[in-house]
């Protein structure tokens, strides 16, 4: 990925924006449709202005600006971890 973490970064309509071992990394939708592919994963995910998405595999990652433009950033994100449900005993 080129540039600093936390810098906008304006995208041309289906261009994409490569991003290698970025597992942690979130990638924050500002403006635009944007469509995010990861290495080892077979889910596809499509994000709208507004919303982000946490990377959550350690290969490449694909951020394409899907139907138009798109303004992304890139910053580092929390993934959560899954805790089990407790049984009302």
């Amino acid at each position: 990925m080129a540039g600093p973490l936390d810098t906008p970064i304006y995208l041309k309509a289906r261009e994409i924006l490569p991003i290698d071992g970025g597992a942690g990394l979130e990638v924050r939708c500002l403006r635009g449709i944007l469509w995010i592919t990861q290495d080892g994963d077979p889910e596809d995910r499509i994000i709208d202005s507004g919303e982000s998405f946490v990377l959550d595999q350690p290969g490449l990652s694909l951020v394409n600006a899907l139907l138009g433009p798109a303004l992304v950033i890139v910053q580092r994100g929390t993934v959560r971890e899954r805790h089990p449900l407790r049984s009302a005993a």
